[in-house]
C-alpha cells in the first residue's frame, strides 16, 4: 500500500525535475508511511526512503512503518537529512511550501545541502485526492461511527437542553465508539442562529419551534468525516418546510451531478440554480463542498471557481445550505465517494424532515 503511494510520488517528482522529496506535514507522513507521531520528516529519494524522528518516537516509528530506514535525530534533524542527501547524490528537493513557515523555509535554505529547492505546490494533495481500497474501508467505518453520533444527538434534541451540552455529550459518545475526536469544531446551533453557517455552539437552550442545524465530523484512524442534518423542535412552519425541501432537492441533484468526469464548478452551479428557482439563491452562503480524507479539507474544491474535475474514488464532503437572516437556515451534507453514476453517501443518516 505505502510503496505504491511512494511510487506515485516518485513519478510526480520526476515530472517536476526533482530527485528527492522532503515531507514533514503529519497528514502526508501518515499517507506515505503510516507513522502517526506528532513530529518527524520523511526524505524519499530514488535510492532510499528514510524517516527521521526524535528519539522518543523511534520505537513507534519502527512499529508503524515498513520499508523505511529509521534515523533517530540525536545529532540534529538537518544534519541527519544532509547525510542522506549526500549519500544518495540528491540535487533537487521538492518541499511542502504550503506547510513550512517562512522561518522554517529559511532554515531549509541555509542548512540543507542541495542545488535547488522546488515547491511541491499541490503534488501531495493530488496524490491523496483519489482514495485506495484501504482508505475507503477506513472512511466507511468512520462514516458508520458518525451516523451513530447523529443518532445520539437526535436523542438529545429536546426543549431546555443547551447547544453546548449537546456538543459535550456527543463528543463523549463518539469517543466511546472509537473516534479520536471531532474533525473540526462542530456546529450545533438553534433558532435564528442557524442563519450563521459557522456559528459556535452557545449556552442557548433549545426552544419549541426552533430549527437546529447539526454539522459535525470525526477523526477515525486518521481519516475525517463531515455531515450535516437539520431538525425541528416540536413543529416546523410552512416557510421552514419550503426551505428544507428546496435544500433537499438541490442536495439530491448535486449527488447525481457529482459523477466521474464532472467539472466541480458544474456541480456547484447545479445547486445554485436549483435554489434560485425556489427563491433561495441569495441565501446560499458557501460552496457545495470539498475533498475529505486525512484532512477535513482536501482536493477537489467543489465551487464555482474550481478548475478541478471529479475522479472515481475521490471522497468528498458534499452538501447544500440555505440561510435567511432573522429566520434561520437549513443544511444537509454528507461524506460521499465519487463513482461513474454519482456521489454515493458513506454517511447514511436519514434526510426525511425530522420534527422531534
Amino acid at each position: 500500500m505505502y510503496e505504491e503511494r511512494v511510487e506515485r510520488l516518485l513519478a510526480a517528482m520526476s515530472a517536476r525535475g526533482a530527485d528527492a522529496a522532503l515531507i514533514a506535514s503529519k497528514e502526508n507522513r501518515i499517507f506515505l508511511s503510516g507513522f502517526t507521531g506528532d513530529t518527524g520528516a520523511i526524505l524519499i529519494t530514488e535510492k532510499s526512503r528514510t524517516l527521521f524522528v526524535e528519539p522518543r518516537y523511534a520505537l513507534q516509528a519502527a512499529m508503524e512503518t515498513q520499508g523505511y530506514g529509521i534515523v533517530s535525530t540525536t545529532g540534529g534533524l538537518y544534519n541527519s537529512i544532509n547525510d542522506t542527501i549526500i549519500s544518495d547524490g540528491v540535487k533537487r528537493v521538492i518541499y511542502e511550501d504550503h506547510y513550512f513557515t517562512v522561518n522554517q523555509f529559511r532554515s531549509l535554505e541555509k542548512r540543507l545541502r542541495y542545488e535547488e529547492l522546488i515547491p511541491a505546490g499541490d503534488v501531495m494533495l493530488r496524490l491523496r485526492a483519489v482514495k485506495d481500497p484501504d482508505e475507503l474501508a477506513i472512511l466507511t467505518e468512520a462514516a458508520q461511527i458518525t451516523d451513530d453520533g447523529f443518532s445520539r444527538v437526535e436523542q438529545l434534541l429536546k426543549v431546555g437542553v443547551t447547544e453546548k451540552e449537546i456538543v459535550f455529550k456527543a463528543e463523549t459518545h463518539l469517543k466511546e465508539l472509537g473516534a479520536e475526536g471531532f474533525a473540526f469544531p462542530p456546529v450545533i446551533v438553534s433558532g435564528v442562529r442557524t442563519a450563521m453557517p459557522s456559528a459556535n455552539p452557545a449556552p442557548k437552550e433549545l426552544a419549541f419551534g426552533d430549527i437546529v442545524v447539526v454539522n459535525m465530523g470525526i477523526i477515525y484512524k486518521g481519516y475525517c468525516t463531515d455531515c450535516s442534518r437539520t431538525y425541528f423542535i416540536g413543529s416546523a412552519d410552512d416557510e421552514a418546510r419550503n426551505m428544507y425541501f428546496a435544500v433537499l432537492a438541490a442536495r439530491n441533484a448535486v449527488l447525481h451531478e457529482a459523477r466521474t468526469g464532472s467539472p466541480c464548478r458544474s456541480v456547484d452551479s447545479r445547486a445554485r440554480s436549483m435554489l434560485s428557482e425556489r427563491g433561495y439563491g441569495d441565501g446560499y452562503l458557501h460552496c457545495v463542498g470539498h475533498g475529505i480524507g486525512l484532512a477535513d479539507r482536501e482536493l477537489p474544491n467543489i465551487s464555482l471557481q474550481s478548475s478541478d474535475t471529479l475522479c472515481t474514488n475521490m471522497t468528498v464532503s458534499i452538501g447544500v445550505g440555505a440561510y435567511r437572516s432573522g429566520f434561520g437556515g437549513i443544511r444537509l451534507t454528507d461524506t460521499a465517494v465519487i463513482t461513474p453514476d454519482g456521489a454515493v453517501c458513506l454517511t447514511k443518516i436519514p434526510d426525511d424532515i425530522a420534527v422531534l
